[in-house]
């Protein structure tokens, strides 16, 4: 966490509240390894202007981003009012522009905090300064938001204390909704919200590139892929869903939500190199592959992951990305996978997918020739989570 003083930053990335740890997992991926970042919270992330422009250019999971932007661990909503006047001060120039002055909260609530009471301070005497208000259709939003964290115990309290973000809205919400399956000509039941395909597509590719889903299904995946610039391929052994994903990529470039075009095969996920030749290697690989209810207490499917795994391997680029949906039971969730010491935990049983301890897919995953980076767990139902596992080839 920062220190008392408020710390400069290029801009501030809000994430919506759908699946916050999915967000974190993109973002970092999107996100210019050059320059410096930090999440200050689980929704909240630091970074440079140019970060923040590609992640809100790229993500469906994008709540608003500020730029310019500073940020200060909570005091008193007096202090962070003069706070507040001053850099904008300092940051923002008057040019006639009408502006307007948003405040709200992220979390539970922080002691103090009066939304109204900041807006009307701040709006108040950047009226006497000359500023032109409008709160209806303002040419600069002015967004003053407190964060908190849920459900922490006190010694967690004490060491993620409350802070507050500010600055200038530069984008909002993504508009993902215009893709949802029942939209779409083709689609099923168990089709990929768009929001966790993007997402997929963004940490395979996140500087475009070639990508490939062994496992398009109704090209969910190929429909985000493409939407954000990367170069599509997709195979399926099932030739209906090949003639439901290309009339679903037809309807998005209709519609005007792809960029590029799409290349859709039959075939299967194992045998990719035959596949593919003409148009390997390939950047990233982001596949949701087939599996029924409570395929993490059998070994079903196992065998199928495994060699599309390897296969993968065989026609990528040598550091190429891999995000990948596993199914995983309820009761592992939140679980740290990455440990050293995994495996000699009392609940590190629980972790398990197709039948095979955690320790077991480690070991089979390296084998296929790839590395996990990251693992992120995703709540579904009662009897049934995700697991969004994301690996590196192996050199």
């Amino acid at each position: 966490m920062s220190g008392n003083l408020a710390k400069n930053a290029d801009a501030i990335v809000i994430a919506s509240g759908w699946q916050p740890s999915i967000a974190r997992a993109e973002f970092s991926a999107l996100v210019d390894s050059a320059n410096t970042s930090q999440f200050i919270h689980e929704r909240v992330l630091i970074c440079d202007q140019d970060s923040a422009t590609k992640i809100a250019q790229r993500s469906a999971l994008i709540s608003e981003t500020l730029y310019p932007a500073n940020h200060s661990l909570y005091t008193d909503l007096e202090k962070h009012v003069e706070l507040v006047i001053s850099w904008c001060k300092e940051h923002l120039e008057n040019t006639g522009q009408t502006l307007a002055v948003r405040a709200n909260k992220i979390g539970k609530k922080v002691e103090g905090w009066s939304t109204r009471s900041i807006e009307q301070s701040i709006g108040g005497e950047m009226f006497r300064d000359g500023w032109k208000i409008d709160l209806t259709a303002p040419e600069i939003t002015l967004k003053i938001t407190a964060l908190n964290h849920n459900n922490l115990t006190e010694e967690e309290e004490a060491e993620n204390p409350p802070q507050i973000i500010w600055g200038v809205k530069s984008s909002g919400t993504s508009t993902w909704d215009e893709r949802t399956a029942p939209k779409r000509p083709y689609f099923k039941p168990i089709s990929l919200d768009p929001r966790l395909a993007r997402a997929m597509a963004n940490i395979a590719c996140p500087e475009e590139g070639k990508i490939l889903d062994p496992f398009c299904g109704t090209g969910g995946i190929l429909l985000e892929a493409a939407a954000i610039g990367s170069q599509v391929f997709g195979s399926d052994a099932d030739s209906r869903m090949v003639e439901g994903s290309r009339d679903n990529l037809k309807w998005a470039k209709e519609i005007q939500t792809m960029s590029q075009s799409a290349k859709i095969k039959r075939g299967l996920a194992t045998q990719l190199t035959s596949l593919w030749q003409e148009n390997m290697p390939f950047d990233g690989f982001a596949f949701d592959p087939p599996y029924g209810l409570n395929s993490w207490k059998s070994d079903d499917g196992w065998q199928l992951f495994i060699g599309a795994l390897s296969s993968c391997g065989e026609v990528a680029t040598p550091n190429a990305q891999l995000a990948a949906l596993l199914p995983w039971p309820p009761k592992a969730l939140g679980m740290d996978l990455l440990r050293d010491d995994f495996g000699q935990g009392e609940n590190d049983g629980l972790a398990q997918t197709f039948g095979k301890s955690w320790v077991e897919v480690v070991k089979e995953v390296n084998a296929a020739g790839w590395q996990i980076e990251s693992t992120t767990t995703i709540p579904v139902h009662k009897s049934l989570a995700r697991l969004l596992l994301v690996c590196q080839r192996m050199n």
